[in-house]
């Protein structure tokens, strides 16, 4: 499945403007790991909220608009063609990162660890702080 110019196009937007969550979550930890992790990244005709080539594992902010019923469908349809297509999925909801940043942190770390040990690699953080 190949993407569009329009995907791609919302996909550059997204990285511009990226909501609050997303923006506290690359700050604290994502952009400080390595493997390098990426924004918005488009996945067939899916963006991605983040996304770690070499782990094939996507992290997933979810806010409202995942919950709203005209979305179910879609939101079924994205999950199974990214888990179809080999990638592990960890979502979170907005709540995560304001209220339990921690916990995200130390979640999103061990996965990390875990894949990166599966398959041969290393996982190093650079710069490891917690919001309060």
């Amino acid at each position: 499945m190949n993407t569009t110019p329009e995907i791609i196009d919302r996909a550059r937007k997204m990285r511009k403007e990226p909501t609050e969550e997303e923006n506290k979550l690359w700050h604290i930890l994502l952009k400080h790991i390595k493997p390098r992790f990426v924004r918005q990244r488009t996945i067939g005709y899916y963006i991605v909220d983040f996304y770690c080539p070499k782990l094939k594992l996507i992290i997933e902010i979810d806010g409202e608009q995942h919950f709203w019923e005209e979305n179910e469908e879609y939101e079924k349809r994205r999950e199974k063609f990214l888990n179809d297509s080999g990638y592990t999925l960890l979502h979170f909801y907005n709540s995560d990162i304001n209220k339990h940043i921690r916990e995200t942190e130390h979640t999103i770390t061990n996965a990390c660890r875990e894949i990166a040990e599966e398959l041969g690699l290393s996982v190093e953080v650079e710069f490891y702080s917690s919001a309060k």
